[in-house]
């Protein structure tokens, strides 16, 4: 991670590139489908959305920033190519300073998630907000450093796709839809993907610095089949919920992010190094993008009375 230190600018800068913005994407996209899929039945409250939107950008912007502080103590991003902020890169700020920002990061959003269940009147809120800070905090701090263990990819997928979806629908409305779970589960899947993707790059570094993620413990050929098992899965989820109706046929533009999953999840070899796991980690944070787009216009046109 070690780079050459250059003039630090003013706070808001520091602040703002420590989060690593440009991933928040994952956080914004699953709570914006989230409220989407109310839209066919009138259920959405726009400052409860708006709220549950900021929630969850907190919640990945403090994970994030805390990432990179645990992984620079670990050597785990002490090498060209690692996926640190450009703040902790360029040595703006340290790891103790990237734990008070993420300290700072995860009470705001304790803060906030404890507002929304109680203004929605939803107390049981408040144990999914709970779970989703354990998670954000444990996934690389001490002492079940998640991230290090073959659990990366679930302590991801569960809070990142399931949790933001169902919770951002579940702050406005008692009665969850079932779109959501079909919705939340492709999600899911390749928020799993990304983050495959990113330890499948980093596999031989990883090991050689006690960070035992599931691609460290597995043969190579285990490693492409779980990234096309997760991607291709994703394709499987977007077609089975449109052939069962399980989300509105608005949503049919979900078959295109469905067949470039196919042939994202092709693409996968063995012999690929890192620049080729880097770019099909491009490709499942771009299709993670594409998928929520078009499920959230097929949930808000299929609400439209034509």
């Amino acid at each position: 991670m070690a780079a050459r230190a250059t003039a630090r600018p003013g706070a808001v800068t520091v602040l703002w590139e420590s989060v690593r913005p440009r991933s928040l994407t994952v956080a914004a996209v699953s709570s914006v489908v989230g409220t989407a899929a109310l839209a066919p039945q009138r259920a959405v409250q726009p400052l409860i959305a708006a709220g549950c939107l900021v929630l969850a950008l907190l919640l990945q912007a403090a994970t994030n920033v805390l990432n990179d502080a645990e992984d620079a103590l670990t050597g785990a991003d002490d090498y060209t190519g690692a996926g640190a902020s450009l703040a902790m890169r360029r040595q703006w700020i340290n790891p103790a300073q990237a734990r008070l920002i993420a300290a700072g990061l995860f009470a705001a959003a304790a803060i906030l998630g404890v507002s929304i269940a109680l203004a929605v009147h939803r107390p049981a809120l408040l144990l999914l907000g709970l779970a989703a800070l354990v998670v954000g905090w444990a996934y690389t701090a001490p002492p079940l450093r998640l991230a290090y263990r073959p659990l990366g990819e679930a302590a991801s997928a569960l809070p990142m796709g399931l949790g933001i979806v169902w919770g951002t629908a579940a702050a406005q409305t008692a009665a969850v839809p079932s779109s959501v779970w079909w919705a939340a589960a492709a999600l899911a899947l390749l928020t799993a993907a990304i983050l495959h993707a990113n330890n499948a790059r980093d596999r031989s570094h990883d090991a050689s610095v006690g960070k035992h993620t599931l691609a460290t413990r597995v043969s190579m050929d285990a490693v492409v089949l779980e990234f096309r098992l997760l991607v291709g899965g994703a394709a499987v989820v977007l077609a089975v919920a449109l052939a069962t109706r399980g989300i509105p046929l608005w949503c049919l533009g979900a078959v295109l992010p469905a067949v470039m999953a196919l042939l994202l999840a092709a693409r996968a070899r063995r012999d690929l190094d890192a620049m080729g796991w880097t770019r099909l980690l491009i490709g499942c944070v771009q299709l993670h993008m594409l998928t929520g787009i078009t499920l959230a216009a097929g949930f808000v046109l299929s609400a439209i009375r034509w």
